[in-house]
């Protein structure tokens, strides 16, 4: 169903949220989702949900509309009710929503940032992300040699890399050889 709809909260019956949505059930069913997995976009109605539960949200459907008009009529409502859940106080847009501070920023801030000099400054190109500006000595490339010509071209403890399993290969063959022998046995019975 095409139309706007409400989340209030019936201990706090203040509390609400308005929405538009083409589809009313699907989109219930979405805000639930994130609300279940602490993910809602409005921090608000996601505290609250995370305070007295999903019982405590009545989802309810205001008006029934064209798709055409669902923006304008949402605003009409947002306007009218002023809803404390909402993040947005323009409908379909986030004009005056009011946004935290840059999180990349703060990051860039932080006390423990203050000096510090990244793994990979002047590496560019030179070497690797896996050597991290060390460089193999004399003695562990030769190590390196002599276990690729013992063992191949790649060591064990590498991710990725599976030893080839020699039981379940010798397996795999026996099993092929008996029902082979099977089919033989059950060719011949059926000839006899």
């Amino acid at each position: 169903m095409v139309g706007i709809y409400k989340i209030q909260s019936k201990i706090k019956p203040e509390r609400i949220y308005i929405g538009s949505a083409v589809n009313f059930y699907k989109r219930c069913n979405s805000h639930k989702h994130s609300l279940r997995k602490g993910k809602h976009g409005s921090k608000k109605l996601q505290n609250h949900y995370n305070k007295y539960g999903e019982k405590d949200l009545e989802f309810s459907i205001l008006l029934g509309c064209d798709k055409e008009s669902l923006i304008e009529i949402e605003q009409f409502f947002i306007d009218s009710y002023n809803p404390w859940f909402n993040i947005n106080p323009t409908a379909g847009s986030n004009l005056g929503r009011k946004f935290s501070e840059d999180p990349n920023r703060k990051r860039k801030d932080h006390e423990y940032y203050k000096g510090h000099i990244p793994w990979n400054k002047g590496t560019k190109g030179v070497m690797g992300f896996w050597n991290k500006g060390r460089h193999p000595t004399e003695e562990s490339k030769q190590k390196n040699r002599e276990w690729h010509k013992k063992y191949g071209s790649k060591p064990p403890n590498q991710k990725g890399y599976k030893w080839l399993d020699t039981k379940k290969l010798e397996h795999s063959k026996r099993m092929k050889e008996w029902w082979n022998n099977r089919k033989l046995k059950l060719e011949n019975h059926d000839v006899e």
